[in-house]
């Protein structure tokens, strides 16, 4: 920092930081060469009834437990902030001045792997275009007993990004009793590609621009009163989880392939399986005139960023950067010199989500990377008969609280917030998902019905991490022990409502689909926990210029284990298309159309509501074997509050 007057202030601050993420891993034998071999026989191989000698292991049963090896996971980020502060008064006012720049430099590389795993279903009933669902799949050939396939999964590359940005901003006193905050901030950044056939994703300043706008006023101009307000616009800055996994970083392939008599597991091979095929892009089905027992590849980790093939997948052209917005409004007073009474009012929304946007296609999926509802997800949406859903995701929430200063030894606060957190955008980190971290490739909006309900509406509600009643007491006591030496008591405790609990299953290969809408099963209980910690404290030096501090903190003091959530899950067996009367090539799913049968088709409606699968008559002809497919610990509680515990802490302050 250096004051060149009295009313200029520069300050500049640099970095540099270097992790590998590959915890875990260390020690780890490669893996490369390995094979995993699965048996999910379904009993029902032809004219034996049973797993074929030479296939190792029963039924549902694997020959050792899957790992993967990460060899390194390197980020390494340098960052640059330079800002200056200037004082200027008489012109209309008071004037404090302050712009800035700054950079921040990611570069990430990664190799890392998976065991081949290859998967044995045997019986008659088994065909590659069952299991792979691609009407294009080879017929079933005379003899086989069954199929298999191989999975490939890793990730590797290497790619870097730049975000710059410039603010300016202005506390402008306009009068004793008024203060206004204006400012704004631009960036620039891009998002890499972890591939080298196409570009990642680009914003120029133009595209991030924030404004802030904010007052502050001493109603009365004795100081105890104050009302305030302010406007933002927040970008959110880009994670790397969408250009690992949608820009080449990540490999994920299946090859299918028939079982005959006489072979045994020892014949499926990676070399065996693949042949000749040379893992073309996209994949390739049927295959022809390879060396190899794969008789079609199903590419699982298209790039959607390449160039002129949007039947792989595409990037919007004029793509926005994710964007919230928020507002504020508040009240503070002074009550006597020891207290603050506070209010206030907050509005957050979602204005604008980036995601990865699924569009079935026989065998899997196309992802196209853009705005959901808006631009070109929306017109291919529409083009293809489905519905483009707007993310919703508005927080409102109203604040009361008291503030005692720290005077006599003793401070506290104490605030109660009642708000509303509704929609149906569950997040970066995706609270639809049990918190999943993808920012930007979350399940959201992967396939065109997520975000309709089995009833066949919008499945907009109360979001899963909706508390509306908050409670919070936090302070502490200071007890003086000499000049030099005291203790400090604090504590800190909690009371909120339970969060929402759905009814969820798997539909069409999408797990956690919401059945009834959300809230459907009511409430977690109302969640408390009362934190105690001690501190003690000893000043030494000239003027007791250091302090060295010993500490113990008991978390979750009363020892409570308060339900935070349950199995939600009423089935993990989802229904087939041909029972939600679908088309198993695809070519006829319509959004509303998919939603209106399960709304109406008996044995859709018979397993959302009992979790029992009907079979074609829509009566079950077996319940205990083949029709009840119910999660037995659906609706009982799996997630608990974390038990007491004790951590003891030392430190030098000075």
């Amino acid at each position: 920092m250096w004051t060149p007057t009295d009313r200029l202030i520069l300050s500049a601050r640099g970095g540099y930081s270097f992790l590998n993420e590959k915890l875990g891993n260390y020690g780890v034998p490669p893996v490369t060469g390995t094979t995993r071999y699965i048996n999910q026989n379904t009993g029902n191989l032809a004219n034996a009834g049973a797993t074929p000698a030479g296939f190792g292991q029963a039924v549902g049963t694997q020959n050792f437990p899957g790992f993967s090896q990460l060899l390194f996971d390197v980020s390494r980020r340098r960052t640059f902030d330079g800002d200056a502060s200037y004082l200027l008064s008489n012109f209309g006012g008071r004037h404090q001045f302050k712009g800035g720049v700054q950079f921040n430099g990611i570069s990430n590389s990664i190799l890392s792997t998976l065991v081949d795993t290859v998967v044995f279903r045997f019986g008659s009933d088994q065909t590659i275009r069952g299991r792979t669902g691609r009407s294009d799949a080879p017929a079933p050939t005379p003899g086989a007993i069954g199929v298999g396939f191989m999975q490939r999964f890793g990730a590797q590359g290497a790619a870097g990004s730049d975000n710059l940005a410039f603010y300016i901003q202005d506390s402008w006193q306009i009068l004793n009793r008024l203060t206004l905050n204006i400012g704004v901030r631009a960036e620039r950044e891009n998002s890499p590609s972890f591939n080298d056939l196409g570009d990642g994703i680009s914003f120029d300043f133009g595209s991030k621009v924030a404004p802030r706008l904010g007052f502050a006023l001493d109603l009365f101009g004795d100081g105890k009163t104050k009302i305030f307000g302010s406007y933002g616009r927040f970008f959110d800055r880009f994670k790397y989880e969408l250009p690992r996994g949608s820009f080449g970083g990540n490999f994920f392939r299946n090859d299918y392939f028939e079982i005959f008599p006489g072979q045994t597991a020892a014949n499926f091979t990676r070399q065996t399986i693949i042949g000749t095929n040379p893992d073309p892009v996209g994949g390739t089905c049927p295959i022809a005139n390879s060396t190899g027992f794969s008789r079609c590849q199903l590419d699982f980790r298209i790039p959607s960023n390449l160039p002129g093939q949007p039947e792989f997948g595409q990037v919007d052209p004029n793509i926005e950067a994710f964007r919230q917005s928020e507002f504020t409004f508040g009240v503070e007073r002074a009550i006597g010199t020891d207290y603050l009474l506070r209010g206030r009012y907050t509005h957050k929304q979602v204005d604008v989500v980036l995601e990865d946007i699924g569009i079935p296609v026989p065998g899997g999926e196309v992802f196209l990377i853009g705005n959901p509802g808006r631009g070109l997800a929306k017109e291919v949406a529409e083009a293809n008969g489905f519905i483009s859903l707007e993310p919703v995701r508005d927080y409102d929430a109203f604040e009361i609280g008291l503030d005692k200063r720290f005077a006599k030894n003793y401070y506290f606060n104490a605030n109660y917030t009642y708000s509303r957190l509704f929609g149906n955008y569950a997040g970066l980190a995706s609270s639809d998902e049990n918190g999943r971290t993808s920012p930007n490739v979350n399940r959201n909006f992967d396939l065109p019905f997520i975000g309709f309900s089995g009833l066949g509406q919008p499945d907009n509600g109360r979001l899963a991490t909706d508390r509306p009643h908050v409670f919070k007491l936090s302070g502490a006591y200071e007890i003086p022990i000499s000049a030099t030496n005291s203790i400090e008591l604090s504590g800190f405790t909690n009371a909120s409502s339970g969060t929402p609990l759905t009814t969820r299953a798997t539909v069409f290969g999408v797990g956690g689909t919401i059945i009834n809408g959300r809230g459907d099963l009511g409430r977690t209980p109302i969640f408390t926990q009362t934190d105690f910690g001690v501190r003690y404290k000893y000043r030494f030096g000239g003027d007791g210029r250091f302090t060295l501090i010993g500490s113990m903190d008991i978390l979750n003091l009363f020892n409570e284990d308060n339900v935070l959530g349950i199995d939600d899950n009423i089935s993990g067996t989802g229904l087939t298309a041909a029972e939600l009367g679908i088309d198993p090539t695809l070519s006829d799913i319509k959004q509303q159309g998919l939603f209106q049968r399960q709304a109406t088709n008996a044995a859709a409606n018979k397993f959302f509501s009992t979790g029992v699968r009907p079979n074609g008559t829509n009566a079950c002809v077996s319940p205990a074997t083949t029709c009840d497919l119910r999660n037995q610990t659906f609706n009982l509680a799996n997630q608990f509050q974390g038990p007491r515990s004790v951590r003891f802490g030392f430190r030098l302050q000075f």
